[in-house]
């Protein structure tokens, strides 16, 4: 937490500017920070936390690929008639959260198989539609990410600059 906040103008500013500096004291370690490192820290946390939601965000989406490829495997085997009903039934009930009411009691029929593959295509392509939307998000997570360390390169880049012009003027 930061206690206190100074704001003060730096004398050694290169002719014509004026430099500010933010000095802000009751941070972890007592340390001072200027307004550019307060910044750079900020921005560093910030693609951090980006990143670290990304990462989530990843491993959901994963997590949901194995969930469809298995969907797609049962699909298979149900229409070839090859199915064991009771464990297609408990992964469909299970995993992808099928009403078993919807589901038939058993799949002696071509006309029960096509139902049950129905029904978990119709969970499939809505999985599939929010998987889309997880990928969006994923999508506006890594530009998010990539501004903040851009922003914290380019103040990185200004305060060389800025240093190197402080420099010459002492010359």
């Amino acid at each position: 937490m930061i206690s206190t906040i100074e704001i003060a103008t730096n004398r050694y500013a290169p002719s014509g500017s004026e430099a500010i500096n933010l000095y802000a004291t009751g941070l972890e370690g007592g340390s001072n920070l200027t307004l550019g490192q307060l910044v750079i820290a900020v921005s560093i946390r910030s693609a951090a936390a980006y990143e670290a939601q990304s990462v989530v965000k990843m491993n959901a989406i994963n997590a949901d690929s194995t969930v469809l490829d298995g969907a797609a495997k049962w699909m298979e085997s149900i229409a070839a008639g090859a199915a064991d009903w009771t464990v297609a039934k408990a992964f469909c009930t299970g995993t992808l959260g099928i009403e078993a009411s919807t589901l038939p009691d058993n799949l002696d029929s071509y006309d029960k198989r096509m139902t049950a593959v129905a029904a978990i295509k119709a969970k499939v392509d809505a999985m599939v539609q929010q998987q889309q939307q997880e990928m969006i998000d994923l999508q506006t997570l890594v530009n998010r990410r990539d501004v903040a360390y851009s922003a914290s390169s380019n103040i990185v880049r200004a305060f060389g600059s800025s240093m190197n012009t402080g420099a010459a003027n002492f010359r």
